[in-house]
């Protein structure tokens, strides 16, 4: 069953048409790439997906409902989370402090209720607190949930901004190069970290990479943009052969 859904999809800032005509659908339970060369229009697509840029025309649908436009918070509300390309998390707050931020669309409590810290916003808080540290157990953070956020190693500070998308509940889970300035062995570590996640937690995964072993070695699907047009789609290894992405990524030989 596909989840998500673009349909022609243009993004146009002034008379630059970052994205054209861009087109995507993706299976639950899949692990999906989104690669191109520098350029391409990858975190525009993101962008567009996710809420913070309404496309120029087009259509996008999320378990058959259109969120095309949509704000940022709503398309989280529905299911859907991301993270950047720029690790965000809050350096000076604690691990455990920083993934609760996930939880924060789930709060039911009033502003009165916390300044009071009446019944209703201690429940709350308490639950929050609990599932947080499970959701940190299960993740592999559990034992620094009381560290700084920038006290960790660059690798688990990536899995900490992936666990706060986690808190937020999400069907499809949105990457933005997750192995961005990584040494080896914390990409490799950070692969089957994904690869975990999508199974303990029944998440669909769509991602942009520029490390092409990282991603040939984790996705199931593969498509790729060039100039805001995508120029192939399918499995990894036929995508890796196919001669208008070796141009993309290499030029035309020559002559």
């Amino acid at each position: 069953m596909s989840i998500l859904k673009c349909d022609d999809l243009i993004m146009q800032f002034g008379g630059l048409a970052a994205v054209n005509h861009f087109s995507l659908s993706i299976e639950a339970g899949t692990i999906k790439g989104l690669i191109g060369p520098n350029g391409a229009g990858k975190t525009t697509v993101f962008n567009m997906i996710t809420g913070n840029y309404k496309p120029t025309s087009g259509n996008i649908t999320f378990f058959n409902e259109s969120i095309t436009g949509l704000k940022p918070y709503k398309i989280v509300a529905r299911g859907m989370a991301r993270t950047f390309q720029n690790i965000r998390l809050f350096s000076n707050l604690s691990v455990l402090d920083n993934v609760l931020v996930g939880f924060h669309h789930k709060i039911k409590y009033k502003l009165y209720d916390a300044v009071m810290r009446l019944p209703r916003f201690k429940s709350e808080e308490r639950i929050m607190h609990e599932t947080c540290l499970q959701l940190l157990d299960r993740v592999g953070l559990k034992d620094r949930a009381y560290l700084k956020a920038d006290e960790l190693p660059y690798g688990d500070q990536r899995k900490t901004e992936i666990a706060r998308a986690l808190a937020t509940g999400p069907k499809l889970l949105l990457l933005d190069e997750p192995a961005a300035g990584m040494n080896p062995q914390e990409t490799t570590d950070l692969m089957y970290f994904i690869s975990e996640i999508r199974d303990k937690f029944d998440v669909t995964i769509l991602l942009i990479e520029h490390d092409m072993r990282f991603v040939m070695g984790l996705c199931e699907d593969v498509t790729v943009l060039d100039h805001g047009e995508k120029i192939a789609e399918g499995k990894p290894a036929d995508v890796q052969k196919n001669q208008k992405v070796i141009v993309a990524y290499l030029g035309e030989p020559d002559a």
